[in-house]
């Protein structure tokens, strides 16, 4: 194995209690709510939208093994395994959770910005995936379903925050890709949406993602693991201002907050709905008066 790579499955084991636990925390069970919805809609709307961002974060669990060999991670010795690739052995849990974040969570960030939404409330939807991200793999963690091992830089109870911000902005990139393809595809070539979510987790961690799995992977002094780190979590904000410049709109048409983005992400449909009705029913935000000196007005 190449330097700081430890064997997989390690010598550690998580239990069946805390295997089933996880298997629907990580989103078995947003799946499974998810489901009957986006079969509706497909069935009843003719909205193929959901169905297929589901069905591209089951497909882009192929990569997980790639990344737990990149990023330091190991699955627990008791886990059942679903397939394995570069020596690592992968978990029935994640397809399912694959299928909740790379597919549901790059859907909720494509609905926001076909939404309209600010480049502020960009940063804000960005936000919400990185907090996402550490609440599930933080009761992971903590479950011993799995280890993050060697040096992992802005760890907090046990998870790396630079993955969150990894994580975070591939959900971006593939709710970007789908904002800018969904108009243009139709008919059968909406199926070419599946691709989006291998697609967009790829384009985003090989595009900022390098500075910090070259680090790691090498026999650099801490230190120097330390700064390229805190460089590829400058290049996730950069990158989601990119998407921002083409995709955000100038003027806020919701009175969006953190908090609200937060709770709106883990709403029902109905419950959505509801909400956005209340937030148009309190008005749509004005802007602040701009004072502008007219060409010959004299100052009293």
């Amino acid at each position: 194995m190449p330097p700081f790579i430890l064997p997989s499955p390690p010598d550690f084991a998580a239990g069946p209690v805390a295997t089933w636990v996880f298997f629907f925390v990580a989103g078995a069970a947003v799946v499974l709510i998810a489901l009957p919805w986006a079969i509706r809609a497909a069935a009843k709307d003719r909205n193929f939208i959901p169905i297929l961002a589901i069905g591209g974060g089951f497909l882009c669990s192929l990569l997980e093994p790639m990344l737990d060999l990149l990023g330091h991670l190991r699955w627990a010795n008791d886990q059942p395994t679903a397939f394995t690739n570069f020596g690592i052995d992968v978990p029935w849990l994640i397809p399912p959770c694959y299928a909740a974040f790379l597919g549901l969570e790059s859907y909720f960030c494509y609905y926001m910005l076909k939404k309209g939404i600010t480049v502020k409330q960009c940063f804000m939807v960005f936000s919400v995936g990185i907090f996402t991200d550490a609440i599930m793999e933080t009761v992971g963690l903590n479950l011993h379903i799995y280890e993050y091992y060697g040096i992992q830089p802005y760890t907090l109870f046990k998870f790396p925050y630079w993955w969150g911000f990894i994580n975070g902005v591939s959900f971006w990139t593939v709710g970007a890709i789908m904002w800018f393809l969904v108009p243009r595809l139709k008919g059968a070539q909406r199926l070419w949406l599946l691709l989006a979510p291998p697609t967009g987790m790829m384009a985003a961690y090989f595009t900022v993602g390098w500075p910090h799995f070259l680090a790691l992977n090498s026999t650099l002094p801490t230190w120097a693991k330390w700064v390229a780190t805190t460089i590829m979590m400058a290049m996730c904000l950069g990158l989601v201002r990119i998407v921002a410049y083409f995709a955000a709109v100038p003027e806020p048409k919701m009175h969006w907050t953190l908090p609200k983005i937060f709770a709106f992400r883990f709403m029902l449909p109905g419950a959505r709905q509801r909400m956005l009705d209340q937030m148009a029913a309190e008005g749509e935000p004005q802007a602040a008066p701009r004072h502008v000196r007219q060409p010959g007005a004299v100052r009293r």
